[in-house]
């Protein structure tokens, strides 16, 4: 699939848009519909140009504000979890441990080192 450059400017806003509204679940459909691309071209322009998908690049956000929100505050993980848009505590845990190999109260408590 050829992109254009005029595809290449909507993805990259795609990315922008994600990447300003981390905390809330922005759909494929949703950035189809803002940035006036098909699904399709979306999903492959994001992964040709960034080098992973649209939900793969959306969980890495959501892991780095955990992340950061562990360092930098005294929240409890579960409100961390709510915060980066997750709606069970499990889930958050069982995504940050498999991207960090430490569980979010681990890694708050210095073993990530």
């Amino acid at each position: 699939m050829k992109l254009k450059k005029e595809d290449i400017e909507r993805i990259r806003l795609a990315k922008d848009l994600l990447t300003k509204n981390r905390r809330y679940h922005i759909t494929i459909n949703d950035l189809s519909q803002q940035t006036q691309l098909n699904r399709t071209k979306l999903q492959y322009g994001f992964k040709q140009l960034f080098g992973v998908s649209i939900d793969d690049y959306r969980i890495f956000l959501r892991m780095e504000k955990a992340k950061e929100l562990l360092e930098q505050t005294e929240k409890s993980v579960k409100e961390i979890s709510i915060l980066v848009g997750y709606k069970s505590m499990g889930s958050f845990s069982t995504m940050f441990k498999k991207i960090y190999s430490k569980s979010p109260t681990e890694w708050r408590n210095g073993l990530h080192g």
